[in-house]
């Protein structure tokens, strides 16, 4: 037993265990704490971020005014691209669709980040929306604070939204006659009413000197 032990001893002692790794000691320095975004309600700014979402895609995702949309994207989903870039619409972080209509629903907000899931129909009977998840970012320019488009990404599932459900017309239909033009129809009686004096006037002038004229061929006779 004791040539065993004595073995056992000689062999720790040839081969001892490596070495503690100085690099891997605990450090004492505070560590970088990673705080989780905090939940927020949209409240007031609801409609400025809907209002933003929809003119993007208005304008970018349906291609029709894809200079227009320049002002709507955050400074991270145009970075490396100037104005000009952006207007030729080659080469751009986005996904075209010919929506006709479309149907919004949010998906979270956080301080720094809210997510829509829209829902885009190309023709009324249309049953399977296209969807797609548009991230905004409040982005700061001046005293102003604006939720702007960081990205936008397809979304694999229909995302809950159901073909029964009323959508919103993306485009508005043809403007309704002017103000002016109105405003002409209404004055056209008022001018009318407005000559009749003077017509009257003319024909009793007109009827004055017929009578005049008569009375002094009258006289002749």
């Amino acid at each position: 037993m004791a040539v065993v032990l004595a073995a056992v001893a000689g062999l720790v002692f040839a081969f001892p265990g490596p070495k503690p790794n100085p690099l891997g000691r605990l450090s004492t320095e505070q560590a970088d704490v990673v705080k989780p975004s905090k939940s927020i309600t949209l409240g007031s700014r609801k409609q400025e971020i809907v209002r933003t979402a929809m003119s993007f895609v208005r304008t970018a995702v349906t291609g029709r005014n894809i200079p227009g949309s320049w002002d709507l994207v955050a400074p991270e989903m145009k970075k490396g691209l100037t104005k000009s870039d952006w207007a030729k619409g080659e080469n751009l972080p986005l996904f075209h669709y010919p929506a006709l209509f479309g149907r919004w629903r949010l998906s979270y907000a956080y301080s720094n980040e809210v997510d829509l899931q829209v829902a885009l129909f190309a023709h009324v009977n249309q049953r399977r929306p296209a969807v797609f998840d548009i991230t905004l970012h409040p982005v700061h320019q001046g005293p102003r604070t604006r939720w702007l488009v960081a990205s936008i990404l397809p979304t694999p599932t229909e995302g809950g939204f159901s073909s029964e459900t009323s959508r919103n017309q993306m485009f508005e239909a043809p403007n309704p006659p002017t103000a002016s033009l109105s405003a002409r129809w209404l004055l056209a009686p008022l001018a009318v009413f407005a000559l009749l004096p003077i017509l009257l006037l003319a024909l009793g002038v007109r009827r004055w000197r017929g009578a005049r004229l008569y009375r002094a061929y009258a006289r002749q006779d």
